[in-house]
């Protein structure tokens, strides 16, 4: 078995194998091939859309027995490496396997900034690499959000780019098979209960978000939410772990919604001057501010920055169709704590439509804690587990069950009135009735316009 420092330092024709075509895969195979090795794409079904570099690059549509005479194996994110039969082979073979993100970190030596955390990573990647797209030459935002990491390093090696910066968006399952990879700051911006049919339970999905930090050393920089009590727990004995935090005091302190340096005392955002909304991107914001300092950016840049983010769709995200109703889209929000920060947001007259797929057991304490609010009027729930949730939600709460999407949006139309806030914010995955969130939004925008049409 060859140590992945002798694979990493002599990959040309090297006997390399990726496991998992998807955005992940082609962007390995494409900069591993540039790198000179011996490229296997290897997939476990046809897949129509492939963007690779080079026709040298091997494809299979079943995980052969050409996987196993490899020298390394890369996986892709959405292959569980505690649950598939190849990779059981692959470790008879004592073949090493390392993560995308492990893979690409080896070929770059350009800053990289890497955020993880249950819920907002997306807001705060796309928020630095608007701050610090005014101040880097070459700013690369790859990860979980579209592009992957090694199609990025490809670019930038390819093109020969100078002074360069990397920002991830990088998910549980990134960082899983991590072993090297060590960016120049990583934060974590929060960790809930998420993925554990993946991870088997909260502990592990937890230690693998931390191996963002597994290889932390002095010239490194950790940024984390002191908010989170258990990220607070573990990084209170690192005095060199930056923290953020919307109620305590730090480098930055929050008041009244307004963001100031606690060195200068000097203003440097209103949330009110952004279209950010609710207590959630308030932490994103302070969390996005924090890292910018930390590069020395100043207060203007990421002022103007902020002002003109405009957020993500499917986050938070207000449909303008009725002046007197106020209809929000977050169909991201996937897991309760996602939609119990969406609930934050407002103070009275919440519809809230909940429901989804998931293959987690759901408790009624989960349920208890957030549907006892005053400001929420009324549950709509939906789908897989529509009909436990409004078991449940109706001990606390005025609740229905539809099975439909389609629906609960009509329910939803049906009884909205003058200062009701009608929230799409589901506490689940999407898989029952629609291939991903991003077509759930897209339907639930749909429906609203044509109603108001």
């Amino acid at each position: 078995m060859k140590s992945i420092d002798q694979i990493k330092n002599n990959i040309s024709n090297k006997n390399i194998t990726v496991l998992g075509a998807g955005i992940s895969g082609q962007g390995a195979s494409n900069l591993a091939n540039y790198l000179g090795a011996n490229v296997l794409l290897s997939n476990n079904k046809k897949h129509k859309h492939l963007n690779l570099s080079s026709d040298k690059i091997k494809i299979e549509f079943s995980h052969s027995e050409k996987c196993l005479k490899s020298d390394l194996v890369i996986i892709s994110p959405g292959i569980n490496p505690n649950n598939s039969v190849i990779i059981n082979k692959i470790n008879k073979q004592r073949i090493p396997i390392v993560s995308e993100i492990e893979f690409g970190s080896w070929f770059t030596n350009s800053p990289i900034i890497a955020v993880t955390g249950s819920n907002g990573k997306s807001t705060v990647v796309r928020i630095l690499y608007d701050i610090f797209n005014d101040n880097y030459q070459n700013v690369l935002l790859g990860g979980n959000i579209g592009v992957s990491f090694c199609m990025n390093i490809y670019k930038e090696l390819k093109n020969n780019f100078k002074y360069s910066l990397h920002i991830l968006e990088l998910s549980s399952f990134q960082l899983q098979k991590i072993f090297q990879f060590k960016p120049s700051l990583a934060c974590i911006l929060n960790v809930t209960k998420d993925h554990l049919d993946r991870h088997g339970n909260f502990n592990n999905y937890f230690n693998d978000k931390l191996n963002i930090v597994k290889n932390y050393d002095k010239n490194s920089l950790i940024v984390y939410n002191q908010d989170d009590s258990n990220l607070k727990k573990y990084f209170s004995s690192n005095k060199n772990a930056i923290p953020f935090s919307i109620v305590n005091k730090n480098n930055l302190f929050n008041k009244s919604n307004k963001i100031y340096s606690s060195k200068t005392k000097k203003l440097i955002i209103d949330q009110n001057q952004t279209k950010l909304i609710g207590e959630h991107n308030l932490s994103n914001l302070i969390a996005s501010i924090q890292i910018a300092k930390l590069f020395n950016i100043d207060n203007k840049s990421i002022n103007n920055a902020l002002i003109n983010f405009k957020p993500l769709e499917h986050r938070m995200e207000i449909i303008k169709v009725n002046k007197n109703i106020l209809f929000i889209n977050d169909s991201k929000g996937t897991n309760l704590f996602s939609t119990k920060s969406a609930l934050d947001s407002f103070k009275s007259g919440i519809i809230l439509i909940l429901g989804g797929y998931s293959k987690e057991n759901i408790t009624k304490i989960d349920i208890e804690n957030l549907v006892d609010k005053q400001k929420i009027e009324f549950v709509i729930c939906y789908g897989a587990v529509g009909k436990k949730l409004s078991e449940i939600i109706a001990l606390y709460k005025k609740t229905i069950y539809k099975n439909k999407f389609s629906s609960a949006i009509k329910y939803a139309l049906k009884i909205a009135y003058e200062n009701n806030v009608v929230l799409l914010s589901p506490g689940f995955k999407s898989f029952d009735q629609f291939k991903n969130f991003e077509q759930r939004g897209n339907k639930f925008k749909e429906m609203i316009h044509k109603y108001y049409a």
